[in-house]
C-alpha cells in the first residue's frame, strides 16, 4: 500500500518521506517534514505550539523560536507566507492550522463512510479521521460471546470514535466556509457540536460562519460557548468583544469579557495586542478617553503594523483636540487600511480627516 496526500499541486508520499510538487522533489528538512505531516494529520485543527514542539522534538527541549524558525522554512518551501497564508495559518495565542484542503490519494480504497455523507470520498476525508465501524472481531470456533459483552464493547468502540467523528465534521464544514459555502458549513459544525457539545474549535468556527451570514445574536451566543469549552481561547474573547463593541453596543459587558482574558495573563504579542485594542475602543465608546489612549498606545507598541489601532488612537486625539498629533496616526490608519481588522468607516473618516476624500 502505498500513502499519498495530495493539495494545491503538492503530494506527500509517506513511505518515502518525500514532499512533491508535480514530480518533483521538494528539499525539506526532517523537522520541518515532521511538522508538516502533523499539521496535515489534524488539517483544519488548531495544533499547538506544546503540542508541535513535543511531536517534532520528543527527546529534546527546545525554544518556540525553534518552532518558528521550522515553520518559517516549510512555508517558504510550500510558497507560502504569513500574509497569504494559502496552506499554514498563525493562530495567535494557540498554534497553528492547515487551512488547505487535503486529498487522500493513496493507492487502496478510502474505508468505509457513513451512509449519510454522499461523496465523502471526493471531499477528501482521510479513513485515519473516520473509525465509523469497528473491525469484526474473531473468535475460536465455539465460542458463544453473551450479547451483554458484545454491546459493551460496541458502545465503548462508539465512545472512542465520537471525537474523530466530531473533528471530521468540523474540518469539513471548515472546507465547505473556505468555498463560500456557508450554510452547509454551520450544517457540519452543529454535527461536530452534537456529538461533542464541549467542542472549543467547532463552538468558534460556528460563530464564525453565523457572523457572514450575519446573524450576530447566535454568533455572540457560540463565542461564549467556545469561552466556556476554553478558558484560553482568546481568539473567542476578541471576537466576543468585537461584537459586545459593534453590534450590541455594550461597552460595559465588552470591557467585563476582556478583564476576564488578560487576568489569564496570555504571552502571545498578537493576543495581548488584539486584547489592548478593544480595550481602547471599549473605553473610547465611554469616553474614558485617557484610558483608551494608553491601551491603544500598548497596543501599537507590541505590533506598529497593525492598522486598527492606529485608527482608534487617530479618533481618541480628535476627541482630546489633539488634531495636529493625531494626523500621524490617521496616515497610518490609511496606509493598514486593506487589513481586515480595519473598519470600512475609520478608513473612510481617515480619508476624509486628511483631505482625500471618502474611500470608494
Amino acid at each position: 500500500m502505498k500513502h499519498l496526500w495530495e493539495f494545491e499541486g503538492f503530494r506527500v508520499d509517506l513511505e518515502r518521506r518525500l514532499l512533491l510538487r508535480g514530480d518533483d522533489p521538494v528539499s525539506l528538512p526532517a523537522k520541518a517534514l515532521d511538522t508538516l505531516l502533523l499539521l496535515i494529520q489534524h488539517e483544519g485543527e488548531v495544533v499547538s505550539k506544546d503540542d508541535l514542539m513535543k511531536a517534532v522534538w520528543p527527546d529534546a527541549f527546545v525554544e518556540e523560536g525553534n518552532l518558528s524558525q521550522t515553520i518559517h522554512v516549510l512555508r517558504k518551501a510550500l510558497g507560502d507566507s504569513i500574509e497569504e497564508h494559502r496552506f499554514i495559518l498563525t493562530v495567535p495565542g494557540r498554534g497553528y492550522r492547515f487551512v488547505a484542503e487535503v486529498r487522500d490519494i493513496s493507492e487502496t480504497g478510502d474505508g468505509p463512510f457513513p451512509d449519510d455523507v454522499p461523496d465523502a470520498k471526493k471531499r477528501g476525508w482521510k479513513q485515519r479521521l473516520l473509525p465509523w465501524l469497528p473491525v469484526k472481531p474473531t473468535f475460536p470456533k465455539g465460542w458463544i460471546i453473551p450479547s451483554a459483552i458484545i454491546a459493551l464493547v460496541l458502545a465503548l468502540v462508539l465512545v472512542k470514535s465520537v471525537p474523530a467523528i466530531a473533528r471530521s465534521f468540523n474540518n469539513r464544514g471548515f472546507q465547505l466556509q473556505r468555498r463560500g459555502q456557508i450554510n452547509a458549513a454551520i450544517e457540519d459544525y452543529q454535527r461536530a457540536i452534537r456529538l461533542n457539545s464541549g467542542y472549543a474549535e467547532a463552538h468558534y468556527n460556528l460563530a464564525d460562519a453565523y457572523e457572514e451570514i450575519p446573524n450576530y445574536d447566535k454568533a455572540l451566543e457560540e463565542y461564549q460557548l467556545a469561552i466556556d469549552a476554553d478558558l484560553r481561547f482568546y481568539e473567542a474573547y476578541n471576537n466576543l468583544s468585537r461584537l459586545y463593541i459593534l453590534r450590541r453596543r455594550d461597552y460595559g459587558a465588552a470591557l467585563k469579557l476582556l478583564d476576564r482574558a488578560m487576568n489569564l495573563n496570555p504571552q502571545e504579542p498578537s493576543v495581548q495586542y488584539s486584547l489592548r485594542k478593544n480595550y481602547g475602543w471599549a473605553n473610547f465608546e465611554l469616553q474614558q478617553l485617557g484610558q483608551a489612549e494608553q491601551n491603544l498606545r500598548v497596543a501599537i507598541a507590541l505590533n506598529p503594523e497593525r492598522g486598527a489601532a492606529h485608527c482608534l488612537l487617530a479618533k481618541v486625539l480628535d476627541a482630546q483636540n489633539h488634531a495636529a498629533v493625531s494626523l500621524p496616526e490617521w496616515e497610518s490608519c490609511i496606509a493598514y487600511s486593506s487589513q481586515e481588522e480595519v473598519e470600512p468607516e475609520w478608513r473612510n473618516e481617515a480619508q476624509e480627516r486628511l483631505g482625500k476624500g471618502p474611500a470608494k
